[in-house]
């Protein structure tokens, strides 16, 4: 709809396309039209003209505000960006140009103001031939009132844009040098201005705001103690009385006190800084009423305490005054969030207190940390005037809120246990549990809310509760079994059982009617306190096991009637629960009870196998094999091994049931993976033992991944080689393994090789895994074998998807198969010596296999090299750099320097025209081949890593199209084995 501007003027014809486009963006009712608009737009903020005709516009008296502000922003962008679109005489030209736009909007726009000040300082970072930028930026804009802003927005940005080295054009050590030049080179003249500014008697009140900002900003740049000892002091905490000028100062006290974290560095400034600080405390009361006031002196109080803690613990009294105006913040409740501030400040003085050293400082702070834990119980209260069924008005997001908020304030209640013992923080819940019944007692009327916030509080407090605890625990526990019945009681008190289960684990006299109230539980119609029931009972069955062997029959009895009537995922914990009890029955008892647990499972599954389903019916098998899983992965005891495993031989009699479910309905996935899981679990639950079912199981992976062509039976396969393709297999054993998965890799091959790899990046992924086991555990026979060069085919193709967990995986499995080609076998060997005895061999990798390796990679190697330029430079997820550069490392390591420097070269010229410079790439060849020379690989990795941060900082933008080397093109993966 509009052309490209190909002129470098300011004509009307030039600037019509521009204008037209802001136009529809802004104000165009059609929808395509606008997007039409910007897309024209971002085309003409890439482009070289841009430089110019925004000059333009900027320069233009009549032009609309929106189009200036346009063309502001795009030159800030451009400064960024595509500072390299100028030559080098031109660059001071663009500073000129700027420095004369700033002074003709000394009157404003503000928003042109912040985006000419952002280009000047990102030009400051890059044009390093620029000397004396900041004078020259203070001189250009006068030294008049109205030129005041001007400055100080400038001196604001400049430290913000330089905290990020990542967005400019500059290596690490040049940006380094250059941030050093403006900032620390000039921290001293900056202050001295902010100082006069203060001082000068014409400067306006509303330029105080950006004083403090400006003053912030420099803070990491100034000593602290020359602010401390000037003017701007006093200026700044008198600025707290001032309502326009409240939050500026607040940040700046804030960021100030932060500074000083460090405190042995800090010594000379803190005692100043504190004394400023302690006198607002009569503000927390005076602003009780004001929510944003109290929450700027909750900020000031808590960073105080968090940049403070170590000199509280080592000067307890002279720093109490602190603690309790923190304590006093915390105790507000108009709004929570403000509490929040304070709850990292008592984590960290608790780590510091329970420390030996501080035992005096744990003592002065006890009392202050159990008026905390009742502070905290008043905030875990439920709202009074709701609904019990609707506590929050329908406000879904504001109940998770505040459910995520009592969370928090548990964690803080565990810190207050660890300063002042847990009895007698759990004495105060306790006190207030039993004076809500002694009222109730008396006729009084007691909200439900009084009783549920302090055993919530119980329940999180209970990880600090001493297992032989008795002084408090016992009475607690007799306590709740007398409290009203009410659905969120019933629920705080199941889950509190379900969290003390170690302690009853050791006080068996209170199981059985914890355990009785915890299974009266299911039968609610409540969905809440039957999950609460069912993660009790998991507990239970977990730490108290050894007290509930004779109880078996009965919660088989309960297992079965309660099965069918709770949520899946409550059926989940109690499935685990019941587990961990049959796990610890005899083992001459075990497949019985195995037998009276899973055998309703399997016969539900056969009913279902037998039967068509739909979409559900096939998630319902799959959630049954869930509750099989369960079983075979907590039930596995340890058997001598030449005697019979029962669950082995109970297993053994439910594989026809999986081999049945994955025949008539392995088509549906989560059947599918729920049974390969299920697989997993019994190869890692039964190692050995499982051998005499690896056969039928390996052929059903295979036999299942050639019908339904899942990820999961790859997964699956690569657990069989990792568990059984190890030196404690026989001979047998590892040859048969071997053949199963060349032959599931082979099928896998075949499979990609006739679809589009970037739609099943999950097979691959699986595939990658599966052929990296292959490696680690047969790298003698894989390197030679003709699954090798597929592999490396196919990791190279993927490379250009962009798919990033496959991409991950095949750079390790790279990794994996081409430090085969170097003397020292990246992982220890098994080997067995005459006697039979094994150990571990760290000798060189035999030469035929190195020859192999460093084969693949000549034959390769110059494209390989590209497309992993390509993937560094463009495409792969920036977690995945340091690994392929591990891998590139390698590749250079196997070839000779001349075709290293050849391969790197070839790559460097087929980058985009003008993305780097002859000079930039000598300077990086010379530093690959000096790397390679001394066989430095820090040194080396350094380099590529540099580089690559360096060239896509400043070619791959994020307006950036290019997605790969010019000929790192994609490959289609072929395999004809």
């Amino acid at each position: 709809m509009w052309s490209s501007a190909q002129s470098t003027t300011s004509d009307d014809s030039t600037l019509a396309p521009i204008l037209q486009a802001l136009s529809a963006l802004y104000t165009g009712s059609n929808k395509q039209t606008r997007e039409e608009a910007g897309k024209f737009l971002q085309e003409f903020q890439k482009s070289p003209e841009a430089w110019q005709i925004c000059n333009s516009i900027l320069s233009s008296l009549t032009l609309p505000m929106e189009s200036k502000l346009f063309a502001a922003q795009t030159l800030r962008s451009k400064v960024i960006y595509d500072l390299h679109q100028l030559s080098p005489e031109e660059q001071p030209q663009l500073r000129s140009s700027l420095l004369s736009l700033l002074a003709q909007y000394r009157s404003g726009p503000r928003m042109i103001i912040t985006q000419l000040c952002l280009s000047l300082a990102n030009l400051a970072l890059q044009l390093t031939q620029w000397k004396g930028a900041v004078e020259e930026v203070i001189n250009a804009c006068g030294n008049s009132a109205a030129a005041t802003p001007i400055v100080l927005e400038f001196l604001k940005v400049l430290p913000e844009e330089s905290g990020d080295g990542k967005k400019v054009l500059l290596a690490d050590d040049e940006f380094k040098i250059r941030t050093e030049e403006l900032l620390q080179g000039n921290a001293m003249q900056v202050l001295n201005i902010l100082i006069a500014y203060v001082r000068a008697p014409d400067t306006p009140q509303s330029s105080h705001v950006l004083i403090f900002e400006c003053l912030n900003s420099w803070l990491r740049e100034v000593p602290l103690a020359t602010v401390v000892n000037s003017p701007l002091l006093d200026l700044i905490f008198q600025a707290l009385d001032n309502v326009d000028l409240f939050d500026a100062a607040t940040e700046c006290v804030c960021s100030m006190i932060r500074e000083t974290k460090d405190v042995d560095e800090s010594m000379d400034v803190i005692p100043l800084l504190y004394a400023k600080v302690i006198a607002l405390r009569p503000q927390i009361t005076t602003n009780k009423d004001d929510v944003e006031a109290f929450r700027n002196y909750t900020q000031i109080f808590s960073d105080a305490g968090e940049a403070w803690h170590m000199l509280v613990a080592r000067q307890p009294k002279q720093f109490r005054p602190l603690v309790e105006a923190i304590a006093e913040c915390a105790a507000y409740d108009d709004d929570l969030e403000v509490v929040q501030f304070t709850f990292y400040f008592w984590y960290l003085l608790k780590q510091m207190l329970v420390l030996d050293r501080y035992e005096t400082a744990k003592r002065e702070m006890k009392d202050i940390y159990l008026s905390l834990v009742d502070i905290l119980i008043a905030h875990l209260h439920y709202p009074y005037d709701e609904s019990d069924d609707n506590l929050f008005g329908n406000n879904k997001e504001q109940e998770e809120k505040f459910r995520a908020f009592r969370h928090e304030m548990g964690d803080v209640l565990k810190d207050c246990c660890a300063v002042a013992g847990a009895p007698l923080c759990l004495k105060k819940a306790y006190s207030k549990v039993s004076d809500c019944l002694q009222a109730q007692s008396l006729g009084e009327t007691v909200r439900w809310q009084d009783i549920e916030a302090p055993i919530f509080s119980m329940r999180a407090m209970a990880r600090e509760v001493d297992l032989d605890e008795t002084e408090v625990l016992p009475d607690t526990m007799n306590l709740l079994t007398r409290l009203p019945e009410h659905k969120k009681i019933r629920f705080a008190v199941t889950l509190v059982l379900g969290r003390y289960t170690e302690w009853t684990a050791k006080h068996p006299e209170y199981l059985e009617f914890q355990l009785n109230y915890i299974t009266n539980g299911f039968y609610s119609n409540d969905s809440e306190i039957a999950g609460a029931a069912a993660q009790s009972m998991m507990h239970f069955c977990r730490d108290c096991g050894q007290h509930l062997v004779s109880y078996i029959d009965q919660l088989h009895a309960f297992y079965e009637k309660v099965s069918p009537q709770i949520p899946l995922e409550s059926l989940y914990d109690l499935t685990d629960g019941v587990a961990h009890l049959v796990a610890v029955q005899p083992v001459d008892r075990l497949y019985a009870s195995l037998k009276a647990f899973v055998g309703p499972i399997v016969e539900r599954l056969y009913t279902m196998a037998n039967a068509a389903q739909d979409e559900a019916g096939c998630r319902k098998i799959a959630d049954e094999v869930e509750l099989l899983d369960t079983f075979a992965r907590l039930v596995h005891p340890f058997v001598d091994r030449d005697k019979p495993n029962p669950c082995v031989q109970f297993w053994s009699e439910v594989w026809p049931l999986i081999d049945l479910l994955l025949e008539t309905h392995g088509e549906a996935i989560p059947i599918s993976e729920r049974c390969c899981k299920f697989m997993r679990t019994l190869m890692y639950s039964y190692r050995n033992d499982f051998f005499s079912m690896l056969g039928p199981v390996a052929e059903k992976l295979y036999l299942c991944f050639e019908k339904y062509h899942y990820g999961c039976y790859l997964w699956a396969s690569g657990v069989a080689v990792r568990e059984f393709g190890n030196e404690y297999s026989d001979g047998n054993m590892q040859n048969a393994v071997w053949e199963f998965a060349c032959r599931q890799s082979i099928s896998a091959f075949k499979y990609v090789s006739k679809v589009d790899i970037g739609d099943v990046p999950d097979i691959i992924e699986d595939l990658f895994r599966l052929l990296s086991n292959l490696v680690s555990s047969y790298p003698y026979r894989f390197i030679p074998s003709e699954l090798c060069k597929p592999s490396i085919n196919l990791v190279t193709a993927v490379f250009a998807t962009e798919k990033k967990e496959p991409i991950f995986t095949g750079i390790d499995l790279l990794h994996d198969i081409f430090s085969y080609g170097l003397n020292t076998p990246p992982v220890s060997t098994i080997v067995f010596n005459d006697s039979g005895d094994s150990y571990y061999d760290n000798a060189t990798v035999p030469a035929e296999i190195q020859n192999l390796v460093k084969g693949l990679v000549l034959n390769d190697g110059e494209m390989l090299v590209r497309q992993i330029f390509s993937g560094l430079l463009y495409s792969f997820p920036r977690e995945c750099v340091g690994d392929t550069t591990g891998v590139l490392l390698v590749v250079l390591q196997l070839v000779d320097l001349p075709r290293v420097v050849q391969w790197v070269s070839s790559t460097l010229d087929a980058l985009p025209a003008g993305a780097i410079l002859l000079p930039e790439k000598m300077r990086f060849l010379n530093a690959i081949e000096v790397g390679v020379q001394n066989n430095d690989l820090g040194r080396l990795r350094r380099q590529i890593m540099d580089f690559v941060g360096w060239y896509t900082r400043r070619n791959v933008t994020p307006r950036s199209e290019i997605r790969r080397i010019g000929d790192a093109r994609d490959l289609k993966f072929t395999y004809g084995g």
